[in-house]
């Protein structure tokens, strides 16, 4: 366990079916990309370095068994110095399906044995006491060189009910367990505004509202960045240019067949512009369903405002449900055939938005041009200075 309570990620040994905790933290350091803790924090991982290609005989693997301090100049030896990085990162609630989008997204396909996806998902004992998966901020860098950011569920239910049943001692500046969870996820929310170009915001139904509430609380303590992109699709004010501010995409995880009804379809992009009207975070204009020729029958001007919204089913084997229809013997082939679902297959989709997401635009981060390994020492101190943040520290003292 952390300092802060929180669990240690786990790792997958070859030779063994059980998953062991990393005992060694290494040193600690101001410099961590991970949830504020006690005496030391969680700090950001490299998911390149602690995969399991689910061979148990394989023994040319490599493990990094502490996590990657930022400070250490060996710490972005997977990086390189060309400019034409993207980075995405994903928030959302817990056991909305995060890290299997980011897997899915990166370097997985949904083919794949789920023990080998790049950023773990919930095992069946964690979904079974309602506990979180990811702690902190993981990272990978996929073959596209596209740095993906994989967090832990903001607002978590299963951190706040473990701090307060296991007694377990804040920090000197919270005095509640609630407050400390929620100033957790606002700072990984207001790192994530400033250091990436693209913010996965994945949800599992729709909609929350606090969910909103917490994104416009999030941009308002958001780091002050000067960029110099003159882009201002989606956002509005008079402070385009100065500040930075990120690509956001709304995913609606395990849709249901009637969610890509047009006319739910047109309702859920008004709602969300209604609320997203006065942020300046870039939530429309840069991503579409109708572009990608999910809805054939749509106009491309069907949605008044379209924003960054897109759709994923609930992921499940076609094959399987094939097969098991077949049977055996003579069977017409209109009963071999798959159900008429309602919108087209998991696969078809998740390609569609790796697509879209690989093709978004790639402003400026900060006032200079940064390589990979600028970007890595620059989000080492945004990081830094989000957890000093006086905004922070003045929202923390009013929310008690």
């Amino acid at each position: 366990m952390s300092d802060s309570g929180h669990s240690q990620p786990g790792m997958f040994v070859p030779g063994r079916n059980r998953r062991r905790r990393w005992m060694d933290q290494g040193p600690t350091g101001n410099l961590n990309l991970s949830e504020p803790g006690r005496d030391r924090d969680p700090m950001l991982r490299d998911r390149d370095q602690d995969r399991w290609d689910g061979n148990d005989d394989n023994c040319g693997y490599t493990i990094q068994k502490t996590p990657i301090i930022l400070a250490k100049p060996s710490s972005d030896r997977f990086l390189l110095d060309q400019t034409d990085l993207l980075v995405v990162g994903v928030l959302g609630l817990q056991g909305t399906g995060k890290s299997t989008l980011m897997s899915l997204l990166s370097a997985n396909s949904p083919d794949d044995d789920q023990r080998s996806y790049v950023f773990r998902m919930q095992s069946q004992e964690v979904r079974e006491r309602a506990g979180n998966q990811t702690s902190g901020i993981d990272f990978f860098i996929s073959q596209e060189r596209i740095i993906f950011l994989d967090t832990q569920p903001i607002l978590s239910p299963a951190i706040l009910d473990h701090l307060i049943n296991n007694d377990r001692k804040l920090p000197p500046e919270y005095n509640l367990p609630h407050t400390y969870v929620e100033m957790q996820s606002l700072q990984t929310a207001a790192f994530l505004f400033t250091v990436c170009h693209v913010v996965i915001v994945v949800q599992d139904w729709f909609t929350d509202f606090n969910l909103y509430r917490f994104l416009q609380t999030a941009e308002m303590l958001k780091p002050s960045t000067p960029s110099p992109s003159n882009e201002s699709s989606g956002s509005s004010g008079s402070d385009e240019g100065i500040e930075y501010y990120p690509q956001l995409v709304f995913l609606q995880n395990k849709a249901k067949r009637e969610d890509f009804c047009p006319r739910n379809l047109k309702q859920m992009h008004t709602v969300i512009d209604k609320i997203m009207l006065h942020s300046h975070l870039r939530y429309k204009g840069t991503l579409s369903m109708l572009d990608c020729n999910i809805f054939p029958g749509l106009p491309y001007d069907y949605l008044e405002s379209e924003v960054n919204l897109f759709f994923i089913p609930t992921m499940e084997c076609d094959t399987e449900d094939t097969i098991s229809r077949a049977g055996s013997g003579g069977i017409p082939l209109f009963s071999v055939l798959p159900t008429y679902k309602g919108h087209p297959s998991f696969h078809s989709l998740i390609s569609k938005l790796r697509s879209q997401i690989m093709s978004m635009s790639r402003p400026q981060l900060s006032h200079t041009i940064l390589t990979e390994k600028n970007w890595f020492h620059y989000a080492a101190r945004i990081w830094d200075g989000v957890k000093k943040s006086s905004a922070l520290s003045e929202y923390s003292r009013l929310l008690g």
